[in-house]
């Protein structure tokens, strides 16, 4: 019973405000989030009132949680809502605190996007293409990047189009992330599988220029390996 008062008088006091009093958050995000209240569930309300806290140990709880019910496939949909903020967390909402972000754990944000990639769905889907483009971690995107072909969706070339521009990217930079493009030909293989090849002939350019460029040997290799099953594909 102790537990229990303490939490409800956590959620009491949330949502949280930095140390200076003001809160820099997405405004529809929070919103979202914000109508957890209205639940009747405690066990989302405490979920919700872990992911919010600016306390790392407190989101690891509700992650715990989270990775329980989606292992057990009893994701709700207010669970998604607190997955979709952990994963965004840091970068879509910031609480900051003499002018420093306080609440940006990218360990936290890569748990939630795997997850993300396991739960499925269009709005999964959704969230992982706006963390392609927002998160600036390189650990963060390589989930992200694998999760989306682990979802397989490619309307339109609308998935593979976000990553063959990532890889792009990666591929220009004198520093490339060779997870980040090993995760992305991974998914960019899995999408052509799924779909029915890729129309998009920058795909396989992509590619081409991923096996010559300065990666480490199993990327190069990988990248070949994907152009040969992608033709197959097609």
């Amino acid at each position: 019973m102790r537990y229990i008062a303490v939490v409800l008088l956590v959620l009491i006091v949330l949502p949280v405000f930095s140390q200076d009093g003001e809160e820099n958050a997405d405004a529809q995000t929070e919103r979202t989030i914000e109508e957890l209240y209205l639940s009747q569930d405690l066990e989302l309300q405490i979920m919700r009132s872990q992911a919010l806290a600016n306390d790392r140990e407190m989101k690891r709880l509700a992650m715990q949680n989270i990775r329980s019910m989606v292992e057990n496939g009893q994701p709700s949909e207010g669970v998604y809502v607190i997955l979709e903020s952990l994963a965004t967390e840091g970068v879509a909402r910031q609480v900051r605190s003499n002018g420093a972000v306080i609440n940006n754990f990218p360990e936290i944000r890569r748990e939630a996007t795997e997850l993300l990639g396991r739960v499925g769905g269009e709005q999964a889907k959704n969230t992982l293409l706006r963390i392609v483009r927002d998160d600036p971690e390189p650990m963060v995107l390589s989930e992200a990047a694998y999760a989306l072909g682990q979802i397989g969706l490619n309307e339109n070339n609308e998935v593979s189009d976000y990553l063959v521009q990532t890889l792009m990217r990666e591929n220009s930079s004198p520093t490339p992330d060779n997870n980040l493009a090993f995760s992305i030909i991974i998914s960019l293989e899995r999408l052509s599988a799924q779909n029915g090849g890729l129309a998009d002939p920058e795909a396989l350019g992509a590619l081409l220029e991923t096996a010559s460029s300065p990666y480490i040997r199993t990327v190069r290799r990988r990248a070949v390996e994907a152009i040969v099953n992608m033709r197959e594909h097609g």
